[in-house]
């Protein structure tokens, strides 16, 4: 409370609405529900990476097309991996490499 009026305000104002009923307090449920939000569309695999999944084919003759479109999302994901985890797309320079821990037993 910034000042002491508005305190003593909100202090007279509690009994008031403890003697408020319930029912009167809490809203009327509205006539329509929420709509469902809509969910996105997901991405169709690339065409190398359908490619690569109708190779899988030679393995497995059975493979319906269904399967082929799944395993070339995943490979769409696996090769998304590198900008999820590189999002600026900074390259390593050819002097970058991990620290090596040297040390000496005594």
């Amino acid at each position: 409370m910034s000042t002491r009026k508005s305190f003593l305000t909100a202090a007279a104002s509690l009994p008031i609405a403890a003697a408020v009923p319930a029912a009167a307090s809490t809203p009327a449920p509205t006539a329509s529900p929420a709509m469902p939000t809509p969910k996105p569309t997901p991405k169709p695999p690339s065409d190398a990476a359908k490619g690569l999944a109708e190779i899988a084919r030679a393995f497995d003759p059975n493979l319906t097309d269904k399967n082929i479109d799944d395993i070339a999302g995943g490979i769409d994901y696996n090769l998304s991996f590198g900008k999820r985890i590189n999002p600026k797309g900074r390259a390593l320079k050819n002097w970058d490499e991990p620290v090596t821990p040297f040390s000496v037993p005594e």
